[in-house]
């Protein structure tokens, strides 16, 4: 017997948005708008904690509200952040890199310094 779940208890809302903030969140970082990435992130935090507090509620209640394929759509959306952290990752190397090569580190500490005069 298949369970079903109350609409009050329907995640599948909630996933649909966590989604539309994922391709969003793709589109921000494609275009390497920090505008768009940062609205688009804050969008999504929200919507993954209005899902969290419906996921809650259903399970304080006795249902769970996450189906066989409502499973698999979150498990998808899970890839993908995994998949926009190494980007964001990747990126951050890169930047780090270059900046590493436009300003090389100092060749002297402050003890070198000290050791190169006499008497100390």
């Amino acid at each position: 017997m298949a369970s079903t779940v109350l609409p009050e208890h329907d995640l599948t809302p909630q996933v649909a948005a966590i989604q539309q903030h994922l391709v969003a969140l793709d589109a921000a970082l494609v275009a390497q708008d920090m505008g768009a990435i940062d609205a688009c992130s804050a969008d999504l935090h929200r919507t993954l904690a209005e899902a969290l507090v419906a996921f809650r509620h259903a399970a304080q209640v006795g249902v769970n509200p996450v189906s066989p394929q409502l499973r698999q759509t979150l498990l998808l959306a899970q890839a993908r952040v995994k998949g926009q952290q190494a980007s964001v990752h990747q990126a951050a190397s890169s930047i780090e890199r270059t900046l590493g090569l436009l300003l090389p580190p100092e060749t002297t500490s402050t003890y070198s310094a000290l050791a190169r005069q006499p008497g100390r």
